[in-house]
């Protein structure tokens, strides 16, 4: 994973802020987004579990019920945990394409500065 340093910000907009490598950010961003794909895929298995299964009586019948409630349900469950992961993982992202634009535009500025002559 491309390395991303965080550093805490006392600004009045922002309470943590990233300094990313612009070159590294690309990256960084589409590797979220294909952990947020196995995320995803994780929340549907992690519901599958939740449909009680009839395994017959006695200790399967036990089973087929820890299962439901590991996958969904319950506080705390497998699929809360997953979704909320998902949710951070876009704040994440979205954290990350503010710093990207923010990188951008004081290039852009920076580069309006300059003059360039000669060959």
């Amino acid at each position: 994973m491309p390395e991303v340093e965080t550093r805490d910000r006392t600004t009045a907009g922002a309470a943590a802020a990233f300094s990313v490598a612009p070159e590294l950010a690309g990256d960084a961003y589409a590797r979220l987004s294909e952990l947020q794909d196995v995320v995803g895929e994780m929340v549907r298995h992690a519901k599958v579990l939740g449909r009680q299964v009839p395994l017959g009586g006695g200790y399967a019948d036990e089973v087929g019920r820890f299962m439901a409630e590991y996958g969904i349900g319950q506080q705390g469950s497998a699929v809360e945990s997953l979704v909320a992961f998902g949710r951070e993982l876009e704040d994440l992202k979205a954290t990350l394409a503010e710093a990207m634009e923010r990188y951008s535009d004081s290039d852009g500025k920076a580069a309006d500065g300059v003059e360039c002559t000669g060959g």
